[in-house]
């Protein structure tokens, strides 16, 4: 039996969200309490196709100074669709352990999935927007919520084999802009939109 076909995935009703587009949408208040607290678990098999419904993902950008992690989803990692695309975005499906012991499933998750992938102590999270496109089959059935994330100290890649990684400029992930998964330009597009640069205190 597969982990898929055992896995409770957290999901909104696609018909409850905003209208889907190509950029990142602004995280209201109300917005971000509608994603945190009207979901519903769902076998992940019976939502992986299903347009009817959208599984939430906390996407992690990772900032230190004035450099963005830039990972590689390698061979040895679950996720196909990403093999030799590059993304300066981690995330994962919000499961029931999340919701057990936080009120916040969305939060508890975005903790859990940045200390299964990386060397990371304390943090500073921030969401600051929903990325809830339509340009591909995946895309359709998964919407993420944005977040700025300033670790306190050096942080490291945990799992080497399935994924690598390292801080670059703001300046070389728009140089590699074409190779990057489509919701990481279009996170890399919202933050260094003007507003997002100053916010950033740039």
């Amino acid at each position: 039996m597969s982990v898929m076909s055992l896995e409770q995935v957290y999901c909104l009703a696609a018909e409850t969200l905003p209208a889907p587009g190509p950029q990142v949408l602004p995280l209201s208040a109300e917005l971000y309490k509608q994603l945190a607290t009207t979901g519903s678990f769902l076998p992940r098999r019976e939502v992986e196709d299903n347009e009817r419904w959208r599984q939430i993902i906390p996407y992690a950008v990772i900032e230190q100074g004035e450099q963005v992690l830039l990972v590689e989803r390698l061979k040895a990692g679950s996720e196909a669709r990403l093999h030799r695309l590059l993304s300066i975005g981690l995330g994962g499906h919000i499961n029931p352990v999340d919701h057990a012991n936080a009120r916040d499933p969305i939060e508890a998750a975005l903790a859990r999935e940045l200390r299964e992938e990386l060397h990371i102590r304390a943090f500073f999270a921030e969401a600051v927007g929903l990325i809830h496109r339509q340009e591909n089959a995946v895309e359709r059935v998964h919407s993420g919520i944005l977040y700025r994330v300033k670790p306190k100290g050096e942080i490291a890649i945990r799992e080497t084999e399935k994924l690598a990684g390292q801080l670059v400029p703001w300046s070389r992930a728009d140089e590699l802009f074409t190779r990057l998964e489509g919701w990481s330009q279009a996170a890399l597009r919202f933050l260094q939109a003007p507003l997002n640069k100053k916010e950033k205190g740039e």
